[in-house]
């Protein structure tokens, strides 16, 4: 019995879709959070995120009040500028978000932290 080709590829397109919800292949969403600076410094500070998944970060200074003008991640050795009432997205790879990422402006003043669990 022949077969036709738009047949054939329902037939492709569905196998494709079966061996494609089996979750090996998946990649894991990134969890996305916001934190502002504020009078009273980052808020939050402390922050639980799922272990061993991407993050996105969008922080946005709402304040020219404070040192918090910038925010650096010490141990991964890099630093955004946080202009006055714009967000800034900061994404870190499943790797990055392992263990506690601590965070601070550059005069050391504000920090937080991102606790993965």
């Amino acid at each position: 019995m022949a077969v036709s080709l738009v047949s054939r590829a329902l037939i492709v397109l569905a196998v494709l879709g079966v061996v494609g919800c089996g979750g090996a292949g998946k990649a894991k969403l990134a969890q996305e959070l916001h934190v502002d600076v504020t009078n009273a410094g980052f808020v939050p500070a402390r922050k639980v995120v799922p272990k061993g998944r991407p993050l996105v970060v969008v922080f946005t200074r709402k304040t020219d009040q404070t040192c918090g003008t910038d925010v650096v991640f010490p141990g991964l050795h890099r630093g955004y500028d946080l202009p006055l009432d714009k967000p800034v997205r900061v994404e870190f790879t499943a790797d990055e978000v392992r263990d506690t990422l601590f965070y601070n402006c550059s005069m050391n003043v504000l920090s937080g932290m991102f606790v993965a669990k």
